[in-house]
């Protein structure tokens, strides 16, 4: 913004007056106190678009950006360069100084528009349309030209930097205000109202599309020429949206010298978001982090809202982060002031394997966290199926809104409840121990109404799923359906169909709570759920299948075969009971702000406990114990050999705390490392079952499990 760079370097030209006393002033002649280069050295410009690098053109007529080199840059520009020092050194010399002024501004200018073509180029090719008026709009800045004497240098020594945290995207709240200034704060229906008011003239109504135009041809733009902006994690791509502080973090990695220093105030995200990973992976392995400080914002920005975290970060730009120095969750700034006395020490193991998948940073206050995630993450991912045995795949099995019309409120209505995260707890599928909402939804069994039917969408949803994983079990070629049709009318003489689909509610299985907070009693909420419910997107599903054909599969009509169990039914409650155990649960605790996300949760690590294993059957007994209580698992008591269920409070209290004990011992805490975690834990003001007695309790039973 040029009237912000104008006034900043009114205010720089004010602060060196300042220091000056009145009677220094009468002393000193004109030459003395001569400014310093705030011509040259504050300038307006988009930081985003431009190079900061040389576009160079390959054999093949490729755009590639070589990192500039000192040579490189003097050559170029040692005509600016020269004229720009001419101007420093003539300071004293108000006419002699602006012929050089003048001279530099001319050849910038003509640099400029060289690179400004090749600008304009790279948008053509992410946009069709662009024309020199749009590139005009976006003010490209050329680092490489406009700092030439600073790159000729080596590059910038330091950047500080606070970045803009919002994101870069078409608003009607920002455009409109400039034409009602008390649009944003109006009603979304009153704001409906009111666009279509403003709309009808037409020069408002083409700003609106110029102004969505713009902000359309400057996201595809970043997203042609930013590369760290759209990572993958387990196979998926996650995008920033184009994030402000993430484009600004990656172009801080472009414009620091190699051993150059870095400073920068960033939201939150940066630090434990899924679209922000690249950036995380290059500040571990190209950069030394110094210093890491994040907060909670409580009273720091009174414009932000409280639940907003944010973080200091300080590194070298060049090496890798072996051990990094910081503390977090920190609710004042005295952590900035004695930060070597409160900063924790995290190992790059530690930062490399708690978050293998999104590389987000743990939030930890104290150095005992460290020693205890450090044992914790000798254990591999709970997701990670690269061994035999089992590993937990969660996904969301309907949606509350785009699936709404397969549900109704009335249970006299349905056939079977449609469950969400407040109908279950810990080991608890429904209210007999606990008290837990009943369903709010239900539905009907496909025969006998499958417009309306949730499984039928189940089935629809899971169709695609089973259709590609015939295509590659099979070395599948062109069209997905073809090839699978083909080959299952060759073995069964028909070809694919949804009654081929297996649904996961068929079995027992594993469910935990979306929602959770590190604040609440408990911050993994899983539970066995009986056979036949379906599930909505607050209650995720471990799926209990997984899809593995061989040939003699494919006779079978419906292809039910080609469903394999992930769990027998000892290792399901083997994982149930890890799963709700207390050290799980603390590691969970240092990841979860408000939902329990995928990726994080698949990424969590868990003794992989198969039978034979010590602590195997101990802590499989337990949590069937708990779980299976009622009519509705009558069958997988039998199946487990006729176990008898907890049903009194207090036996039911002490089953726990023994198998919290046994996964404390699973995970290879010793007695030290338990009692921390169990001093540690966040106790609510009424706790259902956390109680000082019960943590008392638990740390008793594991001391009974070491003699």
């Amino acid at each position: 913004m040029e009237p912000a760079v104008e006034i900043g370097k009114l205010r720089l030209w004010l602060s060196i007056i300042s220091e000056l006393r009145e009677e220094d002033l009468d002393d000193l002649d004109v030459e003395e106190i001569a400014l310093p280069n705030i011509t040259f050295n504050v300038r307006q410009g988009n930081s985003l678009i431009g190079y900061v690098s040389f576009p160079e053109e390959t054999e093949d007529g490729l755009a590639t950006f070589e990192r500039w080199s000192e040579d490189s840059v003097r050559s170029r520009y040692e005509d600016v360069i020269e004229q720009v020092e001419l101007y420093e050194e003539y300071s004293a010399f108000p006419e002699r100084a602006e012929q050089h002024r003048q001279r530099a501004n001319e050849l910038l200018e003509e640099y400029r528009e060289e690179l400004d073509e090749d600008v304009l180029e790279e948008f053509r090719e992410a946009v069709e349309g662009v024309s020199e008026d749009d590139l005009d709009e976006y003010t490209p800045f050329h680092f490489v030209l406009e700092f030439a004497e600073v790159y000729a240098d080596g590059g910038f020594d330091v950047i500080v930097g606070n970045p803009p945290w919002d994101r870069l995207r078409p608003t009607r709240d920002d455009f409109f205000v400039r034409y009602d200034e008390t649009f944003p704060s109006l009603l979304p229906k009153e704001k409906d109202r009111r666009q279509a008011k403003l709309i009808e003239n037409d020069e408002i109504a083409d700003g609106w599309e110029e102004y969505q135009r713009e902000i359309e041809i400057v996201s595809e733009y970043f997203h042609e020429k930013y590369e760290m902006q759209t990572p993958t994690i387990g196979g998926t791509t996650q995008g920033t949206e184009n994030d402000l502080s993430a484009l600004f973090l990656e172009r801080v990695f472009q414009l620091t010298k190699e051993s150059g220093y870095v400073a920068q105030v960033l939201p939150g995200a940066i630090f434990n978001g899924a679209s922000t990973k690249d950036l995380r992976t290059h500040l571990l392995d190209e950069t030394t982090i110094q210093k890491l400080v994040t907060f909670e914002n409580r009273g720091i920005f009174p414009e932000i809202d409280t639940r907003y975290n944010f973080g200091v970060i300080a590194f070298k730009n060049e090496g890798r982060t072996e051990n990094l120095r910081g503390i977090f969750h920190q609710v004042g700034m005295d952590s900035l002031q004695n930060f070597d006395d409160v900063a924790l020490t995290i190992p790059r193991r530690v930062l490399r394997d708690y978050s293998p998948k999104a590389r987000i940073f743990p939030y930890l206050q104290l150095q005992r966290e460290v020693d205890v995630l450090h044992t914790i993450l000798e254990h591999p991912p709970i997701s990670d199926d690269s061994e035999d045995g089992w590993h937990a795949q969660p996904y969301a099995e309907l949606h509350r809104t785009s699936d709404t019309d397969r549900f109704v409120e009335d249970p006299l209505e349905g056939d079977y409840p449609v469950l969400g995260g407040s109908n279950i707890y810990q080991f608890d599928h429904d209210p007999t121990f606990v008290d837990i909402e009943p369903p709010e939804f239900w539905s009907v069994e496909e025969d006998i109404d499958p417009d309306t039917s949730a499984k039928r969408r189940i089935r629809e949803k899971n169709y695609r799923k089973l259709k590609r994983a015939l295509y590659y079990a099979f070395d599948g070629s062109g069209s997905q359906i073809g090839f699978v049709n083909e080959l299952l009318e060759e073995h069964r003489g028909e070809g694919l169909s949804e009654s081929d689909v297996l649904l996961d509610c068929t079995e027992y299985r594993i469910v935990f709570r979306d929602v959770a907070r590190a604040s609440d009693e408990r911050t993994i909420i899983a539970s066995v759920i009986p056979t036949g419910i379906v599930c909505t997107n607050t209650l995720h599903t471990v799926r209990p299948y997984e899809i593995d054909p061989d040939a003699d599969d494919l006779d079978s009509s419906p292809l039910h075969p080609v469903y394999k169990r992930v769990f027998t039914d000892k290792s399901l409650f083997v994982t149930l009971g890890l799963l709700n155990s207390i050290p799980f649960d603390y590691l969970m605790r240092t990841k979860v702000d408000t939902h329990i996300v995928m990726y994080k949760f698949e990424e969590s690590q868990v003794p992989r406990l198969t039978e034979g294993d010590e602590w195997f059957e101990y802590i499989w007994r337990r949590a069937a114990r708990l779980n299976c209580y009622g009519e509705e698992f009558a069958e997988m008591r039998d199946r487990l050999g006729g176990i008898e269920p907890g049903t009194e409070p207090d036996e039911r209290e002490e089953v726990q705390a023994e198998l919290d004990a046994a996964s404390f011992h699973a995970y290879g805490l010793d007695r030290e490392q338990t009692k921390f975690v169990l001093d540690d834990f966040y106790q609510v003001n009424n706790p259902r079952r956390m109680t000082d007695e019960y943590l008392d309790l638990v740390l008793e039973k594991y001391d009974e499990l070491a003699t």
